[in-house]
């Protein structure tokens, strides 16, 4: 009986533990990551470290992106297809923001009008840094 009983729980436990639990998380969910370059036209800008930690995204499990967009803050809803190479496509909805108007330089207001255009972006493979493909820039975060 207790042999019975062992096997009936040693079964339901390998059973369990073979069960898929759904699609692995995506590499982007829970990370946050700082604005460091600004690429547009061919020219590159480096933001100081001040600069930088005006700058930020925090891609949320669930589709939610919060952002601080240098003395205003915003939201928008996101998704991203499963890096293949480190490389995917990713959508991100209108940024609701608030609307203060922060001294220069700033790049708040260029990321909110810039980031629902972005296609594409790169996470390279030590996941120090994401790289955002937008209509009219490219924008490199280093991991928070």
């Amino acid at each position: 009986m207790i042999g019975r009983i062992s096997a009936v729980i040693g079964g339901a436990m390998l059973l369990s533990a073979c069960q898929s639990y759904g699609p692995p998380p995506h590499p982007l969910d829970d990370t946050s990551w700082r604005l460091a370059d600004v690429e547009t036209s061919g020219t590159s800008t480096q933001l100081t470290q001040e600069l930088s930690s005006r700058h930020r995204l925090t891609f949320r499990d669930g589709g939610r992106l919060v952002l601080q967009l240098d003395c205003n803050r915003g939201n928008a809803d996101w998704s991203a297809s499963m890096p293949q190479v480190g490389n995917g496509s990713i959508s991100i909805g209108p940024v609701a923001s608030t609307k203060a108007l922060c001294p220069r330089p700033t790049y708040g207001e260029e990321l909110a009008a810039e980031l629902p255009t972005a296609n594409g972006f790169t996470l390279t493979p030590d996941g120090s840094s994401l790289i955002i493909r937008a209509s009219e820039a490219v924008y490199v975060f280093a991991r928070d």
